[in-house]
């Protein structure tokens, strides 16, 4: 997505009948996942997320394509350091989430790609509204 489409959200398009009134916008998308990342990962070590999760939304203040890619960069390096830590011994070993609720580190894991893949049907769909040819599924 350009940057100058970052505060592209389908609420723009006034469709008639739609209701996408206050959805996220395609860069509060990103942030979301990237927040999400640091809050969903941070339970397999122990690790404190960064203060930047702002409740999942990430960081009010961060508008520019480079800030939001590298900080989705970043919360993705995080969770494969995450990952990293995973073995037989601790997969199924109970662990407390950060919504309180008691889970297990295979089951963050796990749920950490399937959120992605959520939001990534969701950026594909804003990129189409767009005229946009999303990468994978371009000619190659």
């Amino acid at each position: 997505m350009p940057e100058d489409k970052f505060d592209f959200s389908p609420e723009k398009l006034n469709l008639p009948g739609s209701d996408y009134k206050g959805v996220r916008t395609f860069g509060e998308q990103l942030k979301h996942i990237a927040a999400s990342n640091y809050l969903i990962w941070s339970p397999i070590t122990g690790e404190k997320p960064p203060d930047t999760v702002n409740d999942g939304k990430g960081p009010d203040n961060m508008k520019a394509k480079a800030e939001i890619i590298k900080y989705l960069k970043d919360s993705f390096a995080f969770g494969h350091k995450s990952v990293a830590t995973l073995n037989s011994s601790n997969l199924v070993e109970p662990i407390t989430s950060k919504s309180g609720r008691q889970t297990t580190r295979l089951f963050q894991a796990t749920f950490a790609a399937a959120h992605c893949f959520d939001h990534y049907g969701q950026m594909i769909e804003y990129l189409r509204m767009n005229g946009i040819v999303p990468p994978a599924s371009r000619a190659r």
